[in-house]
C-alpha cells in the first residue's frame, strides 16, 4: 500500500498545491480590495494595564440659538479634552444647517480668547501648521461641504480643554403655516463610489477613506464614527441646547421633535433648553412652532443695516388656489435600500412608500425603483394605479432591506429616461434616501441633463441625513424636500407632499425691487402650495415705499404689492444671509460649467468682507506664544462622530461605506479555509 501511495499521490499533490497558490493569491486580491483606507493615521483612544480604551481627544459641544422671526443666529461652542498623558493635535469633522453662514470664530484656551480671522484657504492652512511646528496653539475651521466642516487643534497640552466657539446666521423655515429650525448634530457615513486615486496618500490622517477619480476630496467627508452607540443617559459626544425665540407672532405651540425641552415663556418670548441637560449628538435636532389660528402672517420684512449698507429680508406666501381638479401624474417612487439604510431608515423608507401608495388616485400612474450598488423596478413601465397594482407593490415593498452601496446616478436614470413619460401625464420623480453619498455635483448635473418636463421631490430619511444635498437636489429638480425622522411621521408628511403635488405651481415669479437692489435668488424659483416667496437684499438707500410680486398659476396672472419700510421689522444677520446667498449663487455656476478660478475670484472678496467660512475661505486663530516645549512631541488624534439614532453599524473603515465590502471578507474568508484544507490534504499525500 505504501508503494501504491508513493506512485498515485505525487500528481494529486502538485495539482492541490497549485489550487492553494491560487487560492491565497486570489485572498491577497480581496484583502489589497478592501484594505483599511486608513493604512497609518491617528490615535482614536488610549488602552490603560486593564485593556479598557477610553478617547484621546473627548469632545463636547453648546448651542445656543436666538431666533428672532425668520432669522436665527446660532453659537455652537465645541469643547476639546485631552485625555492622553502627552500633547495632541485634534481633528473633528461635524455638520452645520447647509444655508448657515458662518462669520466668526473664538479659539478659547484658559482664559484667553483669541478672535479668529477669515483668510483664503491654502493661506490659513500654511499658519496653523506653522502654529504647530513652532508648539503654538491654534484652531482651523474648514469649510468641505456647504453642510459639512472640519475644526483642526494644534498642540492641546495633556489633561487640558480647549474650546472652538463659532457663530452663524441661518434662515427660518416655513411652511403650511409652520415655523421650523433644524440644526444636525452628527452625519451619515457617506457612499465613496470610484476607484482610489494611483499616487495619492490613503488619507488626509484623520478619516476612513482614499480620494478616488470620482470623489477626490473623498479623505476630508468621511469623518470616523464611534464604534459603540451613545445615549442621551451616558452620552459618547454630549451636546447642551439652549434657545430664545421670539416668533414675531402669537404662537400655539413649541416642540422639538426629537428632543425633551423644558420651556419658560416670558411675555412674547420663549426660552427653552434641554430638559435632561445634554443629548447624545446622534440625531438633528429640530424646534417647530405654530402660530396660533388666524395669526400666521402672509408677509414680512426683516432689515438691517451695515456700515451704511442696507439689507432686507422678504417673506411673502402667496394665497393658495382655489379648487381645481389635478392633472393626471405618472409618480415613481425610489427607494434607497442601501447598507446606510440599515436598522430604523429602512422601516421609515418602507412606511412612506406605503403612505403614497395609499394616497394615490385610480386615474393615477405608478412604478417603484429601489436602488443599493444595482437598481431595479417593480414595472417595466408606469402602470395603472388599479387594486391589483397596487397590492403588488406593497408586496414588493415590505419585502426591501438594507443592503450594498448607494450607486445613485443609475437609480436618477431609470427614474428620469431621456424620452418622454406618459401622453398627457406629468412625471413626478419621489426619491426617499439618506442622501449619504460623497458625489454630490455629479448627481445634480445628472438631474439637469435628464430633468426635462418631469419634477424631482426628495424625502429625507433617517435622524442625520445629507439635508443640503437633498435640499438642493430638489431645486435642480424643480420640487422641494421633505424630511422624515420617524416611521409615524411617514403618513402625514407623505400625505402632505402628495396634495402639494396635486395643486397648480406658481411659476414666473418676479419681485420689483427698487432700481440698483441686488436681490438673491435672482430668478425666484417655482413655488408649491404652502410655500412663500423669500429673497435677500441688498440696497442702494433705504426702503420705503412698495414691492411689487407677480406670478403666474394655471395659466392665470397673480399679483401682489406689499407696502414696506426698513421699521416693519429689525434683524441682525440679514445682511450675512444676503452675503451667504450671493456666494452660494456664484458657487451654483459651477454646476454648469463656470470656470473655478473665475469664480473664486468672485467669492473672494465677498468671503473677506463679510467674513464668512466657503470653500475658498477657512477661519483661523492662532495664539501668539509658544505653549508646547520644543523639545516634546506631540500626536494626532481624532475626535470620532456618535453613530446616526436607530442607525445599523457602518463597515466605514472600507473605501465606501454600505458597500460589498463585508461580503469580500467572507469570501476572502473562506478562501483562507479551502486553502488550509487543500495544504493539509497535500501534507496527508506526502506522509507515508
Amino acid at each position: 500500500m505504501t508503494t501504491t501511495a508513493s506512485v498515485t499521490f505525487p500528481f494529486t499533490t502538485l495539482v492541490l498545491r497549485w489550487l492553494g497558490r491560487a487560492m491565497l493569491a486570489l485572498l491577497f486580491l480581496i484583502l489589497l480590495d478592501t484594505a483599511p483606507a486608513r493604512a497609518e493615521g491617528p490615535a482614536l483612544a488610549l488602552v490603560d494595564d486593564a485593556g479598557k480604551a477610553t478617547l484621546s481627544l473627548r469632545q463636547a459641544s453648546d448651542l445656543s440659538l436666538e431666533i428672532h422671526g425668520l432669522v436665527a443666529v446660532a453659537v455652537l461652542e465645541q469643547s476639546f479634552e485631552n485625555t492622553a498623558p502627552g500633547w495632541r493635535h485634534g481633528v473633528y469633522s461635524f455638520p452645520l444647517p447647509g444655508q448657515a453662514a458662518v462669520r466668526r470664530l473664538d479659539f478659547v484656551v484658559g482664559e484667553r480668547v483669541i478672535r479668529g480671522r477669515v483668510r483664503e484657504r491654502e493661506e490659513a492652512a500654511k499658519v496653523f501648521e506653522a502654529a504647530k511646528r513652532e508648539g503654538k496653539q491654534a484652531a482651523l475651521v474648514e469649510q468641505q461641504r456647504p453642510n459639512l466642516f472640519t475644526s483642526r487643534l494644534a498642540n492641546i497640552p495633556p489633561g487640558e480643554t480647549v474650546r472652538v466657539r463659532l457663530e452663524l446666521v441661518l434662515p427660518v423655515a416655513y411652511e403650511d403655516g409652520v415655523f421650523s429650525l433644524r440644526f444636525p448634530s452628527t452625519v451619515t457615513p457617506r457612499y465613496i463610489p470610484g476607484q482610489p486615486l494611483v499616487g495619492e496618500p490613503d488619507t488626509a490622517g484623520d478619516n476612513w477613506s482614499r480620494p478616488t477619480d470620482q470623489v477626490p476630496d473623498a479623505h476630508r467627508i468621511t469623518p470616523l464614527q464611534h464604534a459603540a452607540a451613545g445615549s442621551d443617559a451616558a452620552p459618547l459626544n454630549p451636546m447642551q441646547v439652549a434657545l430664545s425665540l421670539d416668533a414675531g407672532v402669537p404662537l400655539a405651540s413649541v416642540e422639538a421633535l426629537y428632543h425633551d425641552l423644558a420651556l419658560e415663556r416670558d411675555g412674547a418670548r420663549y426660552r427653552a433648553s434641554l430638559r435632561a441637560g445634554v443629548a447624545e449628538m446622534d440625531r438633528d435636532f429640530v424646534l417647530r412652532w405654530v402660530p396660533v389660528r388666524g395669526t400666521a402672517p402672509a408677509a414680512a420684512l426683516y432689515s438691517e443695516v451695515v456700515d451704511g449698507q442696507h439689507y432686507a429680508y422678504l417673506m411673502l406666501l402667496p394665497p393658495r388656489p382655489g379648487g381645481q381638479a389635478p392633472p393626471p401624474r405618472e409618480l415613481v417612487l425610489v427607494v434607497d435600500r442601501s447598507g446606510s439604510m440599515g436598522g430604523t431608515p429602512i422601516e421609515q423608507a418602507r412606511a412612506s412608500v406605503h403612505a403614497a401608495l395609499a394616497a394615490l388616485r385610480p386615474e393615477d400612474h405608478f412604478n417603484v425603483i429601489a436602488f443599493d450598488d444595482k437598481v431595479e423596478a417593480l414595472y417595466p413601465s408606469a402602470q395603472a394605479a388599479t387594486p391589483a397594482a397596487l397590492q403588488a407593490a406593497r408586496r414588493y415593498v415590505d419585502r426591501l432591506d438594507a443592503r450594498g452601496g448607494t450607486e445613485m446616478r443609475p437609480a436618477l436614470e431609470l427614474a428620469l429616461p431621456a424620452a418622454e413619460q406618459g401622453a398627457g401625464r406629468l412625471r413626478q420623480v419621489v426619491f426617499i434616501t439618506d442622501g449619504a453619498v460623497g458625489n454630490e455635483r455629479a448627481l445634480f448635473a445628472r438631474i439637469r441633463e435628464r430633468l426635462g418636463r418631469a419634477r424631482l421631490f426628495t424625502v429625507g430619511i433617517g435622524s442625520a441625513p445629507n439635508s443640503w444635498f437633498m435640499r438642493r437636489a430638489s431645486e435642480v429638480g424643480r420640487g422641494t424636500f421633505t424630511h422624515i425622522g420617524k416611521a409615524e411621521e411617514a403618513g402625514p408628511a407623505m400625505d402632505a407632499l402628495l396634495a402639494r403635488l396635486a395643486s397648480p405651481v406658481l411659476t414666473g415669479i418676479d419681485v420689483r425691487w427698487p432700481a440698483g437692489a441686488d436681490a438673491v435668488p435672482a430668478i425666484v424659483p417655482d413655488l408649491y402650495t404652502g410655500q412663500p416667496v423669500l429673497q435677500a437684499v441688498a440696497l442702494p438707500g433705504a426702503l420705503d415705499g412698495s414691492v411689487k410680486i407677480t406670478g403666474q398659476r394655471a395659466g392665470e396672472l397673480w399679483s401682489q404689492t406689499l407696502v414696506v419700510n426698513e421699521r416693519s421689522g429689525d434683524a441682525p444677520g440679514v445682511g450675512t444671509l444676503w452675503a451667504r446667498g450671493r456666494v452660494q449663487a456664484l458657487l451654483d455656476t459651477l454646476e454648469v460649467g463656470a470656470e473655478r478660478q473665475a469664480v473664486r475670484a468672485q467669492v473672494l472678496p465677498l468671503a473677506l468682507t463679510h467674513q464668512l467660512l466657503t470653500p475658498f475661505t477657512s477661519f483661523i486663530a492662532v495664539e501668539e506664544r509658544r505653549a508646547r516645549p520644543a523639545k516634546v512631541d506631540a500626536r494626532d488624534s481624532v475626535a470620532p462622530n456618535a453613530r446616526p439614532a436607530g442607525q445599523a453599524p457602518q463597515p466605514f473603515a472600507f473605501p465606501a461605506t454600505a458597500t460589498t465590502a463585508r461580503a469580500k471578507i467572507w469570501a476572502g474568508l473562506l478562501l483562507l479555509f479551502m486553502a488550509t484544507v487543500l495544504f493539509a490534504l497535500r501534507e496527508e499525500g506526502r506522509t507515508p
